[in-house]
């Protein structure tokens, strides 16, 4: 009984973010990547949300022509219009929260995810640097005007929980905006060791990279947010095919795991598509119709995501057909969403008399989770 409350103890620890990254976690659970609430974004005021309502309507009303860009400027100069009107009011400047104050908020809330999520680049100021051409970034302009944008929500102090999500926010968007790796390429010599002296003297106005690092810096120390998504993990799972027979049984593999949203296909911040890559993995599959049949197989090198499967390098051995095992290969291809995944199958059984006697063409099919995570997220 000690020992199993001991394990637990220490597994709850390790998942639980109390250690913020650990080496071993469970993405699902790691408290690390979990964002805190954000007042602004959910507001228990009715009058904020008609006004956001009737924004809608608004937007929704006009000229729908164009590409998405041009849309979402138009849109965008709505909303800074209201940030001015709304600017003026004597009541959003007021300690104490008001509507005006939460819509206020939202409304600068909702520039910051315009100008990364749809605009990324205007005025020559780069929102967003995934948008835009990175050998010939230079300008952090449109960065610090994203950074300001934030700092001006967190002054009207809606809560300290909004206060501590929107640092977390402005840590995501470091992240997946491409900004943190642009402070400096060599990213130990000023995150790993938290020495931005060390940030590289050739930028320009390096004065602005080594702000941007101590922003970053100071929200992770405040928050213990990790904005990071791509980790390694252990996936577990089941797996079937249908050909001949029936046959189920269970797999595992070791993966590199792009997002911990599996069914986010795609990022909103960096574009993104979110992979998952199997590097090994073994599977084992029993005939429910004839027990004595059974296949072992191993993979290596396997696609999983986003929506097409691909698993070209995979061998097993066959059981049951005779009094020896039989090596097979087996590739898969076909189409995956998320922890789900259905694919066309050839089996080739290398030894030509057997072939008779084993599946020729399968339709494979599975859930895969990637359950542990090994490592920290990076």
């Amino acid at each position: 009984m000690k020992i199993l409350l001991s394990t637990f103890l220490v597994l709850f620890f390790f998942t639980s973010g109390y250690f913020a990254q650990s080496f071993i976690g469970i993405p699902f659970l790691d408290a690390c990547r979990k964002m805190s609430k954000c007042d602004i974004c959910n507001p228990k005021y009715e009058e904020v949300t008609k006004y956001f309502d009737s924004l809608e309507i608004v937007f929704n009303k006009k000229d729908h022509k164009g590409d998405q860009q041009s849309l979402a400027l138009v849109e965008l100069k709505v909303i800074e219009s209201e940030i001015e009107r709304y600017g003026e009011m004597y009541s959003v400047h007021m300690e104490q929260i008001s509507p005006e104050k939460v819509i206020y908020g939202r409304l600068l809330l909702t520039k910051f995810k315009y100008l990364i999520e749809y605009i990324g680049e205007k005025d020559n100021k780069v929102y967003n640097i995934n948008f835009t051409d990175y050998e010939n970034y230079t300008s952090f302009s449109g960065v610090l005007e994203m950074s300001a944008l934030i700092d001006e929500i967190i002054e009207l102090n809606i809560s300290e929980s909004t206060n501590k999500y929107l640092k977390e926010m402005r840590m995501k968007y470091f992240n997946e905006a491409g900004v943190f790796y642009f402070i400096d390429p060599s990213q130990d010599l000023w995150y790993d060791q938290h020495d931005v002296t060390k940030i590289s003297s050739s930028y320009k106005k390096k004065e602005n990279n080594v702000f941007l690092a101590k922003q970053f810096l100071s929200d992770e120390e405040s928050t213990g947010y990790v904005p990071f998504s791509s980790f390694n993990a252990l996936s577990v799972g089941t797996a079937g095919a249908i050909g001949k027979g029936t046959w189920m049984g269970v797999e595992g593999s070791y993966e590199a795991v792009e997002y911990t949203q599996p069914f986010l296909l795609r990022h909103p911040i960096s574009g993104s598509f979110h992979f998952r890559g199997s590097l090994i993995g073994l599977s084992y599959l029993w005939n429910i119709n004839d027990r004595t049949k059974q296949d072992f197989l191993f993979h290596v090198l396997s696609w999983k995501h986003p929506l097409i499967n691909i698993n070209l390098v995979q061998f097993g051995l066959h059981r049951g057909i005779t009094d020896k095992e039989k090596w097979f290969y087996r590739p898969e291809l076909g189409l995956s969403y998320g922890i789900f995944k259905a694919s066309y199958s050839y089996n080739l059984t290398f030894d030509k008399a057997f072939r008779p006697n084993t599946e020729k063409h399968l339709f494979t099919f599975g859930i895969s989770y990637p359950l542990v995570r090994l490592g920290a997220y990076y």
